[in-house]
Protein backbone atom coordinates (compact mmCIF):
# COMPACT_ATOMS: atom_id res chain seq x y z
CA UNK A 1 0.00 0.00 0.00
CA UNK A 2 1.31 3.44 -0.58
CA UNK A 3 2.39 5.89 2.23
CA UNK A 4 2.40 9.30 1.54
CA UNK A 5 2.34 12.54 3.26
CA UNK A 6 -0.41 15.03 2.95
CA UNK A 7 1.64 17.92 2.24
CA UNK A 8 4.34 16.22 0.09
CA UNK A 9 1.09 14.48 -2.15
CA UNK A 10 -0.44 18.70 -1.94
CA UNK A 11 3.19 20.05 -3.12
CA UNK A 12 3.20 17.12 -5.85
CA UNK A 13 -0.11 18.22 -7.48
CA UNK A 14 0.81 22.10 -7.02
CA UNK A 15 3.71 21.71 -8.92
CA UNK A 16 2.01 19.43 -11.72
CA UNK A 17 -0.07 22.92 -12.85
CA UNK A 18 2.62 23.86 -14.50
CA UNK A 19 2.76 20.88 -16.51
CA UNK A 20 -0.78 21.31 -17.44
CA UNK A 21 0.09 24.98 -18.38
CA UNK A 22 2.61 23.63 -20.76
CA UNK A 23 0.88 20.75 -22.32
CA UNK A 24 -2.31 22.84 -23.10
CA UNK A 25 0.65 24.64 -25.27
CA UNK A 26 1.12 21.34 -27.19
CA UNK A 27 -2.64 20.24 -28.14
CA UNK A 28 -3.52 23.75 -29.08
CA UNK A 29 -3.30 23.40 -32.50
CA UNK A 30 -5.23 20.56 -32.61
CA UNK A 31 -8.13 22.54 -32.61
CA UNK A 32 -7.04 25.79 -33.72
CA UNK A 33 -5.28 24.96 -36.66
CA UNK A 34 -8.62 23.76 -38.78
CA UNK A 35 -9.83 27.24 -38.33
CA UNK A 36 -6.87 28.63 -39.57
CA UNK A 37 -7.65 27.36 -42.40
CA UNK A 38 -11.13 28.55 -42.66
CA UNK A 39 -12.17 31.33 -45.13
CA UNK A 40 -14.88 32.65 -42.56
CA UNK A 41 -12.91 35.73 -40.82
CA UNK A 42 -15.72 34.80 -37.95
CA UNK A 43 -13.56 31.68 -37.09
CA UNK A 44 -10.40 32.80 -38.58
CA UNK A 45 -8.74 35.31 -36.67
CA UNK A 46 -6.10 35.94 -39.33
CA UNK A 47 -8.81 37.05 -41.80
CA UNK A 48 -7.14 34.62 -44.64
CA UNK A 49 -6.56 30.71 -44.83
CA UNK A 50 -2.85 30.09 -43.68
CA UNK A 51 -0.40 28.02 -45.69
CA UNK A 52 0.26 24.73 -45.13
CA UNK A 53 3.89 25.88 -44.85
CA UNK A 54 2.87 28.35 -42.27
CA UNK A 55 0.63 26.07 -40.51
CA UNK A 56 4.09 23.82 -39.98
CA UNK A 57 5.71 26.85 -38.70
CA UNK A 58 2.71 27.56 -36.23
CA UNK A 59 2.81 23.89 -34.54
CA UNK A 60 6.90 23.44 -34.98
CA UNK A 61 8.01 26.81 -33.35
CA UNK A 62 7.21 25.93 -29.84
CA UNK A 63 9.67 23.35 -30.23
CA UNK A 64 12.29 26.12 -31.01
CA UNK A 65 11.11 27.96 -27.27
CA UNK A 66 11.18 24.63 -25.58
CA UNK A 67 14.53 23.99 -26.62
CA UNK A 68 15.66 27.45 -25.86
CA UNK A 69 14.69 26.86 -22.47
CA UNK A 70 15.82 23.78 -20.55
CA UNK A 71 20.23 25.25 -19.92
CA UNK A 72 18.80 28.65 -18.85
CA UNK A 73 15.97 27.05 -16.48
CA UNK A 74 18.24 24.38 -15.52
CA UNK A 75 21.28 27.45 -14.74
CA UNK A 76 18.46 29.72 -12.53
CA UNK A 77 17.19 25.97 -10.69
CA UNK A 78 20.91 25.18 -9.66
CA UNK A 79 22.14 28.76 -9.17
CA UNK A 80 18.67 30.30 -7.30
CA UNK A 81 16.42 27.26 -6.57
CA UNK A 82 13.81 25.26 -8.13
CA UNK A 83 10.86 27.55 -6.62
CA UNK A 84 12.53 30.06 -8.18
CA UNK A 85 12.82 28.89 -11.70
CA UNK A 86 9.29 26.89 -11.60
CA UNK A 87 7.74 30.70 -11.13
CA UNK A 88 9.56 32.25 -14.12
CA UNK A 89 8.63 28.97 -15.99
CA UNK A 90 4.77 30.54 -15.42
CA UNK A 91 5.28 33.81 -17.14
CA UNK A 92 6.27 33.02 -20.31
CA UNK A 93 2.42 31.02 -21.17
CA UNK A 94 0.75 33.36 -19.93
CA UNK A 95 2.08 36.03 -21.96
CA UNK A 96 1.56 33.70 -24.93
CA UNK A 97 -2.11 33.02 -24.39
CA UNK A 98 -2.99 37.08 -23.96
CA UNK A 99 -1.15 37.77 -27.32
CA UNK A 100 -3.05 34.92 -28.97
CA UNK A 101 -6.63 35.82 -27.63
CA UNK A 102 -5.94 39.88 -28.39
CA UNK A 103 -3.06 39.86 -31.02
CA UNK A 104 -4.29 38.97 -34.32
CA UNK A 105 -1.80 38.22 -36.75
CA UNK A 106 0.38 35.57 -37.87
CA UNK A 107 3.50 37.26 -36.34
CA UNK A 108 2.57 37.54 -33.27
CA UNK A 109 1.10 33.95 -33.39
CA UNK A 110 4.65 32.81 -34.14
CA UNK A 111 6.14 34.45 -31.30
CA UNK A 112 3.56 33.87 -28.88
CA UNK A 113 4.16 29.96 -30.28
CA UNK A 114 8.09 30.79 -29.44
CA UNK A 115 6.97 31.92 -25.57
CA UNK A 116 4.66 29.10 -24.78
CA UNK A 117 7.50 27.00 -25.39
CA UNK A 118 9.64 28.39 -22.79
CA UNK A 119 6.84 27.16 -20.62
CA UNK A 120 6.47 23.70 -21.80
CA UNK A 121 10.43 23.70 -22.04
CA UNK A 122 11.12 24.60 -18.71
CA UNK A 123 8.64 22.57 -17.07
CA UNK A 124 9.76 19.25 -18.79
CA UNK A 125 13.30 19.37 -17.97
CA UNK A 126 12.76 20.59 -14.03
CA UNK A 127 9.60 19.44 -12.63
CA UNK A 128 10.85 15.36 -12.89
CA UNK A 129 13.38 16.06 -10.94
CA UNK A 130 11.82 18.79 -8.28
CA UNK A 131 9.53 15.94 -8.22
CA UNK A 132 11.87 13.08 -7.50
CA UNK A 133 13.55 14.96 -4.69
CA UNK A 134 10.45 15.57 -2.81
CA UNK A 135 8.73 12.50 -2.86
CA UNK A 136 10.54 9.62 -0.39
CA UNK A 137 12.27 6.49 -1.94
CA UNK A 138 9.10 4.55 -1.18
CA UNK A 139 6.42 6.53 -3.19
CA UNK A 140 8.87 8.30 -5.56
CA UNK A 141 7.09 6.24 -8.31
CA UNK A 142 3.50 7.00 -8.05
CA UNK A 143 4.43 10.54 -7.46
CA UNK A 144 6.50 11.14 -10.60
CA UNK A 145 4.00 9.37 -12.51
CA UNK A 146 1.37 11.67 -11.47
CA UNK A 147 2.98 14.25 -13.45
CA UNK A 148 2.35 12.88 -16.73
CA UNK A 149 -1.65 12.68 -15.29
CA UNK A 150 -1.45 16.48 -15.48
CA UNK A 151 0.32 16.56 -18.70
CA UNK A 152 -2.27 14.48 -20.16
CA UNK A 153 -4.88 16.88 -18.87
CA UNK A 154 -3.22 19.66 -20.07
CA UNK A 155 -3.30 17.94 -23.85
CA UNK A 156 -7.50 17.13 -23.21
CA UNK A 157 -8.20 20.73 -22.54
CA UNK A 158 -7.65 22.41 -26.10
CA UNK A 159 -9.56 18.67 -27.51
CA UNK A 160 -12.62 19.78 -25.54
CA UNK A 161 -12.90 23.71 -25.50
CA UNK A 162 -10.99 24.56 -28.52
CA UNK A 163 -13.83 23.21 -31.87
CA UNK A 164 -16.35 25.33 -29.85
CA UNK A 165 -15.12 28.23 -28.40
CA UNK A 166 -14.07 31.28 -29.87
CA UNK A 167 -10.29 32.11 -30.05
CA UNK A 168 -10.49 35.08 -27.28
CA UNK A 169 -12.14 33.26 -24.67
CA UNK A 170 -10.40 29.89 -25.45
CA UNK A 171 -7.28 31.84 -25.21
CA UNK A 172 -7.98 33.56 -21.81
CA UNK A 173 -9.21 30.00 -20.23
CA UNK A 174 -5.59 28.82 -20.96
CA UNK A 175 -3.99 31.76 -19.36
CA UNK A 176 -5.80 31.61 -16.07
CA UNK A 177 -4.19 28.12 -15.97
CA UNK A 178 -0.15 29.30 -15.31
CA UNK A 179 -1.89 32.05 -13.82
CA UNK A 180 -3.28 29.97 -10.88
CA UNK A 181 -0.25 27.75 -10.58
CA UNK A 182 2.24 30.92 -10.07
CA UNK A 183 0.11 31.89 -7.00
CA UNK A 184 -0.65 28.67 -5.59
CA UNK A 185 2.96 27.21 -5.97
CA UNK A 186 3.78 30.85 -4.41
CA UNK A 187 1.81 29.73 -1.41
CA UNK A 188 1.85 26.04 -0.73
CA UNK A 189 5.58 24.52 -2.00
CA UNK A 190 8.78 24.28 -0.41
CA UNK A 191 12.46 24.60 -1.87
CA UNK A 192 13.73 21.33 -2.71
CA UNK A 193 15.59 19.97 0.22
CA UNK A 194 18.44 18.45 -2.05
CA UNK A 195 19.19 21.93 -3.49
CA UNK A 196 19.27 23.78 0.19
CA UNK A 197 21.48 20.36 1.44
CA UNK A 198 23.56 21.02 -1.79
CA UNK A 199 23.68 24.95 -0.59
CA UNK A 200 24.75 23.83 3.21
CA UNK A 201 21.74 25.29 4.04
CA UNK A 202 21.31 22.32 6.45
CA UNK A 203 18.32 24.68 8.72
CA UNK A 204 16.23 25.66 5.96
CA UNK A 205 16.73 21.61 4.73
CA UNK A 206 15.36 20.38 8.05
CA UNK A 207 12.38 22.60 7.00
CA UNK A 208 11.89 22.00 3.97
CA UNK A 209 11.64 17.91 5.39
CA UNK A 210 9.84 18.78 8.35
CA UNK A 211 7.18 20.79 6.32
CA UNK A 212 6.98 18.36 3.34
CA UNK A 213 6.53 14.81 5.87
CA UNK A 214 4.77 16.64 8.87
CA UNK A 215 7.68 14.80 11.08
CA UNK A 216 9.48 16.65 13.92
CA UNK A 217 13.34 17.20 13.73
CA UNK A 218 14.44 13.74 14.99
CA UNK A 219 11.55 11.88 12.30
CA UNK A 220 13.86 13.14 9.14
CA UNK A 221 17.02 12.70 10.50
CA UNK A 222 17.98 9.71 8.74
CA UNK A 223 16.54 11.13 5.22
CA UNK A 224 18.24 14.35 6.12
CA UNK A 225 21.35 11.86 6.24
CA UNK A 226 21.00 10.26 3.11
CA UNK A 227 20.56 13.44 0.98
CA UNK A 228 23.77 13.92 2.83
CA UNK A 229 25.17 10.87 1.21
CA UNK A 230 23.84 11.00 -1.71
CA UNK A 231 25.38 14.84 -2.07
CA UNK A 232 28.60 13.45 -1.27
CA UNK A 233 29.05 11.86 -4.85
CA UNK A 234 28.63 15.52 -5.78
CA UNK A 235 30.86 17.84 -3.31
CA UNK A 236 31.67 20.11 -5.88
CA UNK A 237 29.20 22.14 -8.28
CA UNK A 238 28.62 20.21 -11.43
CA UNK A 239 28.56 21.68 -14.89
CA UNK A 240 28.52 20.21 -18.04
CA UNK A 241 31.73 18.76 -18.74
CA UNK A 242 31.17 16.74 -15.60
CA UNK A 243 28.29 14.71 -17.17
CA UNK A 244 31.59 12.62 -19.34
CA UNK A 245 33.83 12.15 -16.46
CA UNK A 246 32.34 9.78 -14.57
CA UNK A 247 31.07 6.18 -15.72
CA UNK A 248 27.64 6.81 -13.98
CA UNK A 249 26.71 10.16 -15.21
CA UNK A 250 28.19 8.74 -18.99
CA UNK A 251 25.62 5.86 -18.88
CA UNK A 252 22.73 8.22 -17.43
CA UNK A 253 23.35 10.47 -20.22
CA UNK A 254 23.32 8.13 -22.74
CA UNK A 255 20.26 5.98 -21.60
CA UNK A 256 18.75 9.20 -20.50
CA UNK A 257 18.71 10.73 -24.08
CA UNK A 258 18.69 7.89 -26.30
CA UNK A 259 15.32 7.05 -24.51
CA UNK A 260 14.53 10.47 -25.00
CA UNK A 261 15.20 10.39 -29.27
CA UNK A 262 13.20 6.74 -29.45
CA UNK A 263 10.29 8.88 -27.67
CA UNK A 264 10.19 11.57 -30.36
CA UNK A 265 10.87 8.89 -33.28
CA UNK A 266 8.00 7.20 -31.54
CA UNK A 267 5.93 9.89 -33.27
CA UNK A 268 4.29 11.28 -30.09
CA UNK A 269 4.16 14.71 -30.50
CA UNK A 270 3.43 14.54 -33.91
CA UNK A 271 0.17 12.63 -33.25
CA UNK A 272 -0.93 15.27 -30.12
CA UNK A 273 -0.10 18.44 -32.51
CA UNK A 274 -1.89 17.12 -35.39
CA UNK A 275 -4.51 15.19 -34.01
CA UNK A 276 -8.04 16.29 -35.46
CA UNK A 277 -5.83 16.63 -38.89
CA UNK A 278 -5.07 13.00 -38.72
CA UNK A 279 -8.41 12.15 -38.24
CA UNK A 280 -10.29 14.42 -41.19
CA UNK A 281 -7.42 12.67 -43.17
CA UNK A 282 -8.61 9.14 -42.26
CA UNK A 283 -11.82 9.60 -43.16
CA UNK A 284 -13.49 8.52 -39.52
CA UNK A 285 -16.66 7.80 -39.48
CA UNK A 286 -17.15 10.39 -36.23
CA UNK A 287 -16.75 14.17 -36.75
CA UNK A 288 -12.45 14.76 -36.22
CA UNK A 289 -12.99 17.00 -33.14
CA UNK A 290 -14.96 14.72 -31.16
CA UNK A 291 -12.24 11.16 -32.36
CA UNK A 292 -10.12 14.22 -30.91
CA UNK A 293 -11.74 14.42 -27.72
CA UNK A 294 -12.22 10.14 -27.26
CA UNK A 295 -8.48 10.75 -27.86
CA UNK A 296 -7.64 13.40 -24.88
CA UNK A 297 -10.24 11.24 -22.74
CA UNK A 298 -8.20 7.81 -23.17
CA UNK A 299 -4.83 9.79 -22.68
CA UNK A 300 -6.24 11.43 -19.44
CA UNK A 301 -7.76 7.76 -17.87
CA UNK A 302 -4.82 6.08 -19.02
CA UNK A 303 -2.36 8.24 -17.78
CA UNK A 304 -4.59 8.13 -13.85
CA UNK A 305 -4.15 4.16 -13.55
CA UNK A 306 -0.62 3.98 -14.32
CA UNK A 307 0.10 5.61 -11.26
CA UNK A 308 -0.89 2.97 -9.18
CA UNK A 309 1.37 0.59 -10.35
CA UNK A 310 4.50 2.37 -10.89
CA UNK A 311 6.36 0.68 -8.36
CA UNK A 312 5.22 -2.61 -8.36
CA UNK A 313 5.66 -3.78 -12.29
CA UNK A 314 9.25 -1.57 -12.51
CA UNK A 315 9.82 1.44 -14.98
CA UNK A 316 11.33 -1.09 -17.20
CA UNK A 317 8.97 -3.83 -17.57
CA UNK A 318 6.17 -0.51 -18.33
CA UNK A 319 8.90 0.41 -20.97
CA UNK A 320 8.91 -2.93 -22.43
CA UNK A 321 5.21 -3.29 -22.88
CA UNK A 322 4.90 0.37 -24.28
CA UNK A 323 7.21 -0.22 -27.13
CA UNK A 324 5.49 -3.02 -28.08
CA UNK A 325 1.60 -1.56 -28.01
CA UNK A 326 3.21 1.99 -29.49
CA UNK A 327 4.44 -0.10 -32.46
CA UNK A 328 1.61 -2.72 -32.98
CA UNK A 329 -0.41 0.47 -32.91
CA UNK A 330 1.25 2.38 -35.47
CA UNK A 331 1.14 -0.62 -37.75
CA UNK A 332 -1.60 -0.81 -38.29
CA UNK A 333 -2.78 2.44 -38.63
CA UNK A 334 -0.02 2.95 -41.34
CA UNK A 335 -1.93 -0.19 -42.70
CA UNK A 336 -5.19 1.31 -42.60
CA UNK A 337 -3.55 4.40 -44.37
CA UNK A 338 -1.86 2.10 -47.55
CA UNK A 339 -5.60 0.89 -48.42
CA UNK A 340 -7.63 3.51 -47.27
CA UNK A 341 -9.03 4.10 -50.88
CA UNK A 342 -10.02 0.11 -51.15
CA UNK A 343 -12.08 -0.39 -47.37
CA UNK A 344 -15.46 -0.55 -46.91
CA UNK A 345 -17.08 1.86 -44.25
CA UNK A 346 -17.74 -0.20 -41.79
CA UNK A 347 -13.82 -0.28 -40.78
CA UNK A 348 -13.45 3.18 -40.64
CA UNK A 349 -13.27 2.89 -36.94
CA UNK A 350 -10.16 1.81 -37.47
CA UNK A 351 -8.11 4.63 -36.77
CA UNK A 352 -9.42 5.71 -33.44
CA UNK A 353 -9.09 2.17 -32.14
CA UNK A 354 -5.03 2.23 -33.39
CA UNK A 355 -4.46 5.70 -31.96
CA UNK A 356 -6.73 4.73 -28.75
CA UNK A 357 -3.80 1.81 -28.95
CA UNK A 358 -1.36 4.09 -29.23
CA UNK A 359 -2.08 6.61 -26.62
CA UNK A 360 -2.70 4.04 -23.50
CA UNK A 361 0.87 2.19 -25.13
CA UNK A 362 2.46 5.86 -25.12
CA UNK A 363 0.93 6.07 -21.09
CA UNK A 364 2.25 2.75 -20.11
CA UNK A 365 5.95 3.87 -20.02
CA UNK A 366 7.14 6.10 -23.23
CA UNK A 367 5.26 8.74 -22.10
CA UNK A 368 5.67 9.30 -18.59
CA UNK A 369 8.96 6.76 -17.32
CA UNK A 370 11.55 8.49 -19.87
CA UNK A 371 11.11 11.57 -17.78
CA UNK A 372 11.03 9.60 -14.70
CA UNK A 373 14.11 7.70 -15.40
CA UNK A 374 16.26 10.31 -16.23
CA UNK A 375 15.35 12.62 -13.09
CA UNK A 376 16.80 9.31 -11.41
CA UNK A 377 19.73 8.20 -13.16
CA UNK A 378 21.62 11.48 -12.83
CA UNK A 379 23.71 12.21 -9.80
CA UNK A 380 22.46 15.02 -7.98
CA UNK A 381 25.64 17.78 -8.77
CA UNK A 382 24.57 17.27 -12.61
CA UNK A 383 20.53 16.49 -12.65
CA UNK A 384 19.49 19.97 -13.31
CA UNK A 385 21.88 20.17 -16.63
CA UNK A 386 21.57 16.07 -17.02
CA UNK A 387 17.48 16.53 -17.31
CA UNK A 388 18.29 19.80 -19.01
CA UNK A 389 19.76 18.12 -21.72
CA UNK A 390 17.24 15.32 -21.96
CA UNK A 391 14.65 18.44 -22.60
CA UNK A 392 16.48 20.06 -25.25
CA UNK A 393 17.03 16.41 -26.69
CA UNK A 394 13.16 15.88 -26.16
CA UNK A 395 12.58 19.36 -28.05
CA UNK A 396 14.31 19.17 -30.73
CA UNK A 397 13.47 15.47 -31.87
CA UNK A 398 9.95 17.62 -31.48
CA UNK A 399 10.74 20.03 -33.72
CA UNK A 400 11.86 17.55 -36.34
CA UNK A 401 8.84 15.35 -36.25
CA UNK A 402 6.38 18.11 -36.24
CA UNK A 403 7.82 20.51 -38.72
CA UNK A 404 8.23 18.04 -41.50
CA UNK A 405 5.71 15.63 -40.80
CA UNK A 406 3.56 16.99 -43.53
CA UNK A 407 6.87 16.68 -45.95
CA UNK A 408 7.13 13.02 -44.81
CA UNK A 409 3.54 12.31 -45.61
CA UNK A 410 4.21 13.87 -48.86
CA UNK A 411 7.68 12.09 -49.35
CA UNK A 412 6.55 9.04 -48.18
CA UNK A 413 2.86 8.64 -47.71
CA UNK A 414 0.64 8.77 -44.24
CA UNK A 415 1.26 4.77 -44.61
CA UNK A 416 5.11 5.32 -44.68
CA UNK A 417 5.44 7.59 -42.14
CA UNK A 418 3.52 5.39 -39.28
CA UNK A 419 5.28 2.46 -40.39
CA UNK A 420 8.94 4.69 -40.25
CA UNK A 421 7.65 5.59 -36.47
CA UNK A 422 6.65 2.03 -35.65
CA UNK A 423 10.06 0.86 -36.96
CA UNK A 424 11.69 3.01 -34.05
CA UNK A 425 9.65 2.01 -31.44
CA UNK A 426 10.65 -1.70 -32.24
CA UNK A 427 14.83 -0.09 -31.77
CA UNK A 428 13.17 1.18 -28.76
CA UNK A 429 12.38 -2.18 -27.43
CA UNK A 430 15.86 -3.41 -27.81
CA UNK A 431 17.44 -0.97 -26.31
CA UNK A 432 15.39 -0.95 -23.10
CA UNK A 433 15.89 -4.73 -22.91
CA UNK A 434 19.66 -4.38 -22.90
CA UNK A 435 20.86 -1.73 -21.81
CA UNK A 436 18.02 0.67 -19.30
CA UNK A 437 18.27 -0.24 -15.63
CA UNK A 438 15.48 -0.77 -12.93
CA UNK A 439 15.16 2.01 -10.69
CA UNK A 440 12.35 0.96 -8.89
CA UNK A 441 12.64 1.29 -5.45
CA UNK A 442 15.78 2.38 -5.12
CA UNK A 443 17.74 5.39 -3.28
CA UNK A 444 19.84 7.59 -5.32
CA UNK A 445 22.92 6.67 -3.83
CA UNK A 446 21.55 2.93 -5.01
CA UNK A 447 21.02 3.98 -8.56
CA UNK A 448 24.73 5.58 -8.56
CA UNK A 449 26.06 2.82 -7.63
CA UNK A 450 24.74 0.41 -10.36
CA UNK A 451 25.38 2.50 -12.99
CA UNK A 452 29.54 3.10 -11.55
CA UNK A 453 29.70 -0.69 -12.30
Amino acid sequence: MFKFCTYTLLTVLTANLLATAGDTTLTWTSPILPKLYSNNPDINPLGQPITPLEESWIGSLINIGAMIAPLPFGFLSTKLGRKISFLCMAVPAIVSYLILAFLQNLYWYYFARLLAGVTAGGACSILPAYIAEVAEDSNRGMLSVTLNVFWTFGNLIPYVLGPYLAIIPFNLILAFIPALFFVLFLIIAPESPYYLVAKNDIDKAEESLMKLRSRSRSGIGKELLSIQDSLKLAEKKGNIFDLFKTRANLKALIISVTLMVFQQLSGINAVLFYTQLIFEAAGSNLPAEISSIIIGLVLLTSSLIIPFFADRLGRKVFLMISTVGTMVSLVILGTYFFYKESLPDNVKWVPILSVVLYIVSLNLGLGPFVWTISSELFSVDVKPIGTSLVSLTCWVGSFITTKFFNDLNSAMGQAGTFWLFASFCFLALLFTVFFVPETRGKSFAEIQEILQK
